[in-house]
């Protein structure tokens, strides 16, 4: 059969198809590989950085200290450091106008040690005062420990999303599209919606402002400043301010008479504060890993942490947005190339 011969069979009949370019196939594919390689990022990056771990430990330690970080419980600190300095004052001018007869081990180690306990309160107290602002606005943040959750969760859907987007890519359907659309959205309007950007880099400055005070040796220390004002108290209302009414019944013990009508609740409300300092000195150190899990990026986590939310979310709703861009361009194109024929 001669070619002219085969041509004219073939003349007139439709036109085999042929497959899409490779090109244009890939063009239909990358913006889905983007949304599921952002996916994987926000659900690897808590798991990485320990963040559901710290997280709920910050939101622990956050809520233990809640009844600590207020303006009336400080005073009530300073002012029981008051009374004591006044009865160590009482003491001395007792002691000094030799009107307590008798030895009193306890009182005396009082009396010496006192001005340390009262510089390392103090500094724990200012350390608390100063860093109220900074609390109040930590507390303005959802819970922590739902924060690797919103990510996660986000992820997955994407990635879910971004899978059904690849394998339907030549049919250009919108679901996948639409739905990481949504996803993207909401993850720029977190960090706005839950204030990360506005309270979040207060924990920084917290941090550091509780630092010196949170740690195991500090709070033994503190904790064997009890012993020494327990034993003093007890031996003042035992034998000391006896023995000194006795021997001169006009004596002034009105500081240290004071003292012990206060005690009580003195060193409950003390007590309860190196209590809760001691059993957050761990979730201390976790929201400080989690802070410092981003130190090789060259900032804190938390000045950053509302950035977490929003560059995922505008990579998402521009990897989305990629067809429609691209479409209209070549329709205008395509109509303004027929414009001008």
């Amino acid at each position: 059969m001669s070619s002219a011969q085969t041509t004219a069979e073939y003349e007139g009949l439709p036109a085999f198809p042929t497959p899409e370019k490779s090109s244009e196939t890939e063009a239909s594919v990358w913006p889905y590989i983007v949304i599921v390689v952002v996916g994987a990022a926000l659900i690897l990056g808590p798991l990485f950085s320990g963040m559901f771990l710290r997280a709920a430990q910050g939101e622990a330690m956050i809520a233990s200290f809640a009844p600590y970080m207020t303006e009336t419980s400080v005073d009530g600190y300073r002012d029981n450091l008051t009374v004591l300095d006044a009865a160590r004052t009482n003491i001395v001018a007792i002691q000094q106008n030799g009107e307590a007869p008798g030895a009193y081990t306890y009182v005396d180690n009082f009396v010496r040690d006192y001005p340390l306990i009262q510089s390392d309160m103090t500094r724990m107290i200012d350390a608390i005062d100063a860093n109220r602002s900074n609390y109040a606005d930590l507390t303005q943040i959802p819970p922590f420990g739902l924060l690797p959750w919103f990510l996660a969760l986000s992820g997955f859907v994407l990635i879910v999303a971004g899978a059904i987007g690849i394998r339907r890519a030549r049919r250009r359907t919108r679901v996948p599209r639409i739905l990481a659309g949504l996803v993207g959205l909401a993850l720029i309007a977190m960090p706005f919606g839950f204030g990360l950007f506005a309270n979040a880099p207060a924990g920084k400055p917290l941090l550091d402002g509780f630092r010196p005070i949170l740690t195991t040796d500090e709070v033994r220390k503190v904790q064997g400043y009890f012993v020494t004002l327990v034993a003093a108290q007890g031996e003042l209302d035992s034998r000391f301010t006896g023995a000194v009414r006795e021997a001169h019944p006009d004596a002034d013990l009105r500081a240290i008479d004071s003292l012990g009508e206060q005690w009580q609740p003195m060193t409950s409300s003390f007590a309860a504060l190196v209590g809760t300092m001691n059993d957050n000195v761990e979730n201390f150190e976790a929201v400080v890993a989690l802070n410092e899990s981003t130190k090789p990026l060259g900032f804190d986590a938390f000045t950053r942490l509302g950035w977490f939310f929003l560059l995922p979310g505008i990579g998402v709703v521009a990897a989305t947005i990629f067809h429609p861009v691209r479409d209209a361009r070549r329709a205008r194109s395509q109509t303004q190339g027929g414009g001008s024929q």
